[in-house]
């Protein structure tokens, strides 16, 4: 028998918040405890067999489970779910027969109950009943409300799994038109998204009245600033016309926030910077970042990863690096140790050279390093960071896990088993040591940095302490530690490539120009043409990516051929990648296509770069579709031919777009180019040309809906040339750079402002 007080003591109380337990009065809660288990399920454990009546309902606490269907003999993922999300309670609620499979991916812990157990509560708990009814809708109508959430940039900042907790903790409410939703001066308690119908916003004016300043559609999110600063709404919000919300709690969202550490310090420094509270806004957005790395394997270079990490965050803000295995690398780094005291508690420190900016030392006892993190937090400026460096295959204690904003847990890439004690952890990176021959899944992307093999910089840093070799972005280890820092910092950069023939050349201008103004690129997603720049750049940097230029008349021969078979432009870009994996580019790559048997995206994740380029690439009725099984894989840019959302949810802060389909993508002039028109015989090109006007039009609209999610749209002006341009490539690729560099300083200041979270005042 559990109870909430057994939930706090392991670190559990989060449940009562941000599950179906939050939605319930304490008495209830407790009811709700008396007849569930805490059970701990084995990876590939099967928690929900199809074609079954519902048998129990399981609480996610900890780990990750894939839903699938069958269809026709073939099984298709349908999502991945993790810690809060409530599994089975549609099957209990409705008497029906699952049709779904859960399995666990992960080792996994779950809250279970019983099936006529929790039958019996809904019967007499109406908030649980509303709450289940509830999810069932919010569920069914999901792919509106994620496309709803993702419109607003700081629910966008949450992440996938954040965008779903915000979900799993919403209601659906419905109000009359006239409703008053949110009254000025009073203190704010919810927030609430707008999924359907109209809301007007009014401010007190002089002589009691009220003057409406403005009015939203489905979309708008509202209520957060009041909660945010804990002050008064500043105005009245009242339904227009018949209207449903998203209303989530103030606890539940706060929580959100509070395990979202870089996002909980933009929220508060824009605040800030729109004069709402400065003061008490930059007081909550200030303090160290404290961040910890551990692993679970020896030599595995956490140590090192550390140093390279606080090289990178000593160039903009003071960095102390706390290493619990201080007395070692001293000696392998010559340094002196000196023994002192911080806040009375005896430490080391080591003599570290005046060029790192690093102050480095550690605990003579190591069971008071988290008195020793707290006392740094207090004696820190604001800004600074404290890097802890843990002891390889050493588990840190609870104690300094809690006194740590964010752990990153370095592990191989074939070693998914290996995990990390999360009860008691808000927000955690994986640091993937990358391998030969190992798939990485797109979820090992989220909130996740690829560390390649790099056998001469670690050595090079611990025999000469030249602590710049690990902040050279010239090499990989320096890469690996740059790009952690800005997952932790909240500005990782994705770049989604659309599809659009010989224009594509257009990208490798953008990347370029990119590079030029040391914007880094930390994701990319591409479709057609896109898929394949994107295949280049990921794999061998913008050096390969710009070989295409030199190679374009070698390009075009190949595409001619792929009228009949796109096997010579595989082995092509099977060549120039060097075989290279999707799972094993420093930089993830996810290429596009839509499976035309279930008109659902598909995006690859495993095979060579190369044949996820192909998959991307076969344009209907042109190019052969790609067969696997019973699907069969063709271009995406029917669907999603601006793929930002694939890098958003990849983990990308910062998007850009590049939409490189203009209105009239073929020209104004029906024509084909004489080696189309050779390889179409009995075929009318009028006709053909029809068919490829049409759907390069559905691409372009397609790609201006879906990169409306970007922080910036690349949107280029190539009049005179059309997709069929690739002799033509040097003068896209030059008018594209032009253009590229002229918008530089806008995508500069969008991602220096990180994002430019814009908030209401209510």
């Amino acid at each position: 028998m559990l109870t909430p007080s057994q939930l706090h003591d392991d670190g559990l109380d989060w449940l009562l918040d941000q599950s179906f337990l939050g939605k319930l009065a304490p008495e209830d809660q407790a009811a709700v405890l008396a007849v569930a288990e805490l059970r701990d399920v084995p990876e590939g454990a099967v928690l929900i067999e199809p074609g079954t009546r519902g048998r129990e309902v399981h609480l996610v606490v900890a780990g990750q489970a894939e839903v699938s269907v069958s269809d026709s003999g073939r099984t298709q993922a349908l999502a991945r779910v993790g810690p809060g999300r409530l599994l089975g309670e549609r099957a209990v609620r409705r008497g029906e027969t699952t049709r779904a499979r859960v399995r666990a991916i992960s080792a996994m812990r779950t809250l279970t109950l019983p099936a006529p157990a929790f039958a019996e509560l809904m019967g007499r708990i109406p908030a649980l009943a509303r709450y289940v009814d509830d999810l069932i809708e919010l569920r069914d109508r999901s792919g509106l409300l994620m496309n709803l959430l993702l419109r607003d940039p700081i629910l966008r900042s949450l992440g996938r799994e954040g965008v779903e907790r915000l979900l799993q903790s919403g209601t659906i409410v419905r109000c009359d038109a006239g409703r008053r939703i949110v009254t000025a001066g009073e203190r704010g308690a919810d927030v609430f998204l707008v999924v359907k119908g109209r809301v007007a916003v009014y401010v007190p004016a002089p002589g009691g009245r009220r003057e409406q300043v403005s009015t939203h559609t489905a979309g708008w999110f509202f209520g957060h600033a009041s909660l945010l600063l804990d002050v008064p709404r500043t105005a009245d919000i009242e339904a227009v016309e018949p209207t449903e919300l998203l209303q989530v709690s103030d606890r539940a969202f706060m929580q959100l926030i509070a395990r979202n550490p870089p996002l909980y310090r933009r929220l508060y420094e824009s605040l800030a910077s729109l004069r709402l509270h400065a003061d008490e806004a930059l007081s909550r957005s200030r303090g160290p970042m404290v961040v910890a790395l551990w692993s679970a394997q020896r030599d595995i270079g956490t140590t090192t990863l550390a140093y390279g990490m606080a090289a990178h965050l000593a160039l903009e803000s003071e960095v102390t690096l706390l290493d619990l295995e201080g007395a070692r690398s001293a000696r392998r780094l010559g340094l002196a140790v000196t023994a002192g005291r911080v806040a009375g508690i005896p430490v080391r420190r080591a003599s570290t050279p005046p060029e790192w900016r690093v102050d480095m030392l550690w605990p003579e006892d190591r069971a008071r390093t988290a008195d020793l993190i707290s006392a740094l937090k207090q004696r820190a400026d604001d800004g600074a960071s404290i890097v802890i460096a843990l002891s390889d295959a050493e588990p840190p204690d609870e104690a300094t896990v809690r006194a740590s904003e964010t752990i990153v847990f370095l592990r191989w890439a074939h070693d998914v088993s290996a995990g990390l004690p999360l009860d008691h952890l808000g927000f955690h990176v994986d640091a993937v040591r990358l391998e030969d021959g190992v798939e990485l899944p797109m979820a090992a992307s989220r909130n996740a940095v690829r560390v390649p093999h790099d056998p001469v910089t670690g050595p090079r840093f611990w025999r000469s302490g030249d602590l710049r070799a690990l902040r050279d972005d010239a090499r990989p280890l320096g890469r690996a530690a740059a790009r952690l820092v800005r997952v932790l910092r909240g500005r990782t950069v994705g770049v989604a490539l659309g599809g659009g023939g010989a224009l594509g050349f257009a990208h490798v201008a953008l990347l370029h120009a990119l590079d030029e103004a040391k914007v880094p690129v930390d994701y990319v997603a591409g479709v057609s043409f896109g898929s394949l720049v994107g295949a280049l750049y990921a794999s061998g940097g913008l050096e390969l990516c710009e070989s295409l230029i030199q190679r374009r008349r070698e390009l075009q021969r190949l595409v001619n051929l792929c009228f009949l078979s796109l096997t010579p432009l595989v082995r092509w870009v099977d060549g120039l990648t060097r075989g290279r994996t999707l799972g094993t580019t420093e930089v993830p790559f996810f290429p596009v296509s839509l499976d035309v048997v279930t008109g659902q995206e598909v995006v690859i994740t495993r095979g060579t770069v190369a044949e996820g380029m192909r998959a991307s690439s076969s344009f209907p009725g042109l190019f052969p579709a790609l067969a696997r099984g019973v699907t069969r894989l063709v271009d995406g840019g029917i669907v999603n031919n601006v793929p930002a959302s694939v890098v958003w949810d990849a983990g990308a802060n910062f998007i850009i777009a590049s939409n490189i389909i203009p209105a009239h993508p073929v020209g104004r002039e029906p024509r084909l180019t004489d080696s189309v028109a050779a390889r179409l015989r009995g075929v009318t090109v009028g006709r053909l040309d029809d068919i490829l006007r049409s759907v390069f039009l559905l691409m372009s609209q397609t790609g201006r809906d879906r990169a409306t999610l970007a922080d910036f749209v690349f949107d280029l002006d190539l009049e005179g040339y059309t997709i069929y341009d690739f002799q033509r490539g040097h003068e896209i690729y030059a008018r594209a750079l032009d253009q590229a560099r002229a918008a530089l300083p806008d995508i500069v200041e969008l991602r220096q402002a990180e994002r430019s979270i814009r908030l209401g005042q209510r």
